[in-house]
């Protein structure tokens, strides 16, 4: 598949937005006719940005067939011509792999993400230099942004054309590397350490079983590990150094930390879900700096997915290591600004002006 104009990629996971976290917590579903709605308005601003083909991740869950039915419509006049990915598919996140290595032997210029911190943590490890458009579409989402598509599509599209270059709006997202048995995994925003010895649902919702937790950033307006982070100390998506946290579960309570507990503190870790947790300490996470998990055995969740059992005595070390080397992340404020002052949103082949037509009737009217 060769594209010959400027071409977006666009993975859509059709199962963002439905794990456990939305039955234990107040989060609401994201259905395929959601998806599709904000696929429709990022095409109109990929348009009007001048992206002539766009490459969509398929699906069985309808959000393909959806957005192909709005393709056929009236409405979709001027859209960059679609085309859907024909590949096997498995209904595992190989299938987002999969369509993010397609779309990178077509060319693709920018790859937006639908989806939450487990969608992209796919892209990002797969995607290499390609710049990132990251839409928040999951159930816990601290890497994904909550953006309008319509003027999210239209600053992929200003990337995707090269209006405005993507070295001046872009920035390198931070990872955490877990080696793990001689296996390398990466991180965009968390690892979290369990003392369990099963992996159960993947989704970590109740955090009393977290021991230690690793974080490329930390905001106490995140939802989900990173707002624990957030609590304690701050970390910028883009500051040099992460933040490493040491967790002593705190007791089921129905009552805020008492205000002389300089350790308690009660992070939001899901929609409307707040946890009573004790800090044993916390401190910085330089690049580099390899630190092995203090825990002999249990489970490791990457990026809020429990996925990996280790035990240190039969498999050896376990380690994270920050990394500054992730993908290059659009910010789409910037894109948007820096294409204004040049005067790119300008339309400078309009017709007359309504203060032409005023004055043109105005001289009609003394001439009789």
């Amino acid at each position: 598949m060769n594209m010959s104009g400027p071409t977006v990629g666009v993975v859509a996971n059709p199962a963002s937005g439905r794990d456990v976290r939305r039955l234990v917590a107040h989060g609401s579903a994201v259905t395929a006719h959601d998806k599709v709605n904000v696929l429709t308005r990022l095409m109109t601003g990929l348009a009007r940005a001048g992206v002539t083909a766009v490459i969509s991740m398929t699906d069985r869950s309808g959000v393909s067939a959806g957005l192909a039915r709005a393709c056929s419509r009236r409405s979709a006049d001027g859209w960059p011509t679609v085309h859907f990915l024909d590949h096997a598919l498995t209904g595992t996140p190989t299938d987002t792999v999969v369509a993010v290595e397609l779309m990178m032997e077509a060319g693709v210029e920018v790859i937006i993400v639908l989806g939450g911190d487990g969608t992209n943590n796919l892209v990002a490890h797969t995607c290499r230099d390609i710049p990132v458009v990251a839409i928040s579409t999951g159930t816990n989402n601290s890497f994904p942004l909550a953006l309008e598509p319509t003027v999210a599509g239209l600053a992929a599209g200003l990337v995707a054309t090269g209006a405005v270059a993507h070295d001046a709006v872009t920035e390198r997202a931070k990872m955490l590397a877990v080696n793990h048995a001689g296996r390398i995994r990466h991180a965009l925003v968390d690892v979290a350490v369990l003392v369990q010895d099963r992996i159960g649902s993947g989704a970590i919702w109740d955090v009393r079983s977290v021991r230690e937790l690793f974080l490329t950033f930390a905001r106490a307006d995140a939802i989900g590990l990173s707002s624990v982070g957030g609590h304690l100390c701050p970390v910028g998506r883009y500051e040099p150094y992460g933040l490493a946290v040491r967790l002593v579960p705190a007791e089921p309570s129905t009552s805020a930390p008492s205000a002389d507990s300089s350790t308690g503190i009660r992070p939001p870790i899901g929609p409307g879900l707040f946890a009573d947790l004790e800090v044993e300490g916390w401190d910085k996470l330089q690049p580099g700096e390899a630190r092995t998990v203090a825990e002999s055995a249990g489970v490791l969740a990457i990026d809020g997915e429990r996925i990996i059992e280790f035990d240190q005595e039969r498999q050896g070390p376990v380690t994270v290591d920050l990394v500054t080397t992730g993908p290059p992340v659009v910010d789409v404020a910037r894109t948007l600004d820096l294409a204004a002052s040049a005067g790119l949103l300008v339309t400078h082949d309009r017709p007359a002006t309504t203060t032409s037509s005023k004055e043109n009737r105005q001289e009609g009217e003394h001439a009789s």
